[in-house]
């Protein structure tokens, strides 16, 4: 029975994991389409008061188990991906 349910949860990660990567390419698709008009007009790639309101946001919709700390880990990480991609 414990196999099952590994086996079954496993799989229901698996399934979340490919949503996620699916979402994260759409948007860095939007961050490259951004990039694109930031280098028409002049507009800063790294926009700290943007990314902090995206931060703020984000936590006050967040109903766990994912604690605030970890939103900043996750949610960084992807501001600093969508910043290389915005500058190339």
């Amino acid at each position: 029975m414990a196999d099952i349910d590994f086996e079954y949860l496993r799989e229901a990660i698996d399934g979340i994991d490919n949503q996620i990567l699916k979402l994260l390419n759409d948007r860095m698709g939007f961050a490259q389409k951004i990039g694109k008009l930031k280098q028409k007009t002049g507009g800063a790639v790294y926009r700290p008061d943007r990314e902090q309101a995206i931060l703020d946001r984000l936590k006050s919709i967040n109903k766990g188990p994912l604690k605030d700390s970890g939103i900043d880990t996750i949610f960084l990480e992807i501001f600093s991906v969508s910043r290389y991609l915005q500058q190339r």
